[in-house]
């Protein structure tokens, strides 16, 4: 009988450790599962979409009534639609409201997005403007710099920059790498008029600590865009157009 025990005691002694692991396996099987998954998944790049203006302003109208509010809305909601589930995607207003410029900003530095994407389809003084234009941030002033909006707006003439002001200048190359590749979708997707890539002192691109472009979809002042900008499918291509340059740039700069 003593024999019988001590065999039993040495089995149990082998088998004790085993089971105590197995059970901690066990009853942490979540935690085991949800580290898996974490290691499994990949990081998703963060994008800010600024859709123009809302609310009480307007932005541009159109000669039949096309505000500029609105058609920047449907692009940023459309880009969001195209984008959702591979990258996590902000709009900093979802619906017909207005923010200031500084909270645009924001937003975007608080999300602590990978790119800012700011949508507008302005106007000028001159009525036979039209077209495609993206700018990228620059504190040059010089004459016809500013995006369309912005021209009278005193704010950037009066307003003394504090040095946060200048962190776009870490983000040059990359702010233009972005603009060109949107462009170049745009023009490609687009029957419009090309005014190319520009830089300019843009309101809501300084002091965003991200890469940063503002993307003129065309101008509603003049009535050819004005009635392409109607257009769902035009609006649908536009959005197409600059989802194929974000993903090039990712693409680019993983």
């Amino acid at each position: 009988m003593t024999e019988i025990l001590g065999h039993k005691r040495t089995i149990l002694s082998l088998i004790w450790p085993a089971l105590l692991v197995l059970g901690l396996v066990i009853n942490n099987a979540p935690l085991v599962q949800a580290i898996s998954l974490s290691e499994e998944l990949p990081h998703r790049k963060v994008i800010v979409l600024d859709p123009g203006h809302g609310g009480h302003d307007l932005g541009a109208v159109g000669p039949s009534g096309l505000a500029e509010k609105d058609v920047t809305l449907s692009v940023a909601r459309k880009i969001k639609e195209i984008l959702f589930g591979a990258y996590e995607v902000h709009l900093t207003r979802n619906d017909d409201y207005n923010i200031d410029i500084e909270d645009r900003t924001a937003a975007a530095n608080h999300y602590h997005a990978d790119i800012f994407v700011s949508i507008h389809a302005g106007g000028g003084f001159r009525h036979q403007a039209r077209g495609v234009v993206i700018f990228h941030h620059s504190h040059s002033t010089a004459a016809g710099s500013k995006p369309p909006q912005q021209q009278r707006d005193s704010r950037e003439t009066y307003e003394k920059p504090v040095p946060w002001d200048y962190i776009q200048g870490v983000y040059t190359v990359k702010n233009q790498v972005l603009a060109k590749l949107v462009h170049r979708h745009l023009i490609a997707k687009l029957s419009t008029v090309d005014r190319g890539v520009r830089k300019a002192p843009c309101l809501v691109l300084r002091g965003a600590d991200m890469p940063a472009i503002l993307v003129e979809i065309g101008h509603l002042s003049h009535p050819s865009d004005e009635k392409e900008l109607k257009k769902a499918n035009v609006i649908s291509a536009v959005a197409e157009a600059i989802c194929k340059g974000i993903e090039d740039y990712f693409t680019k700069h993983p």
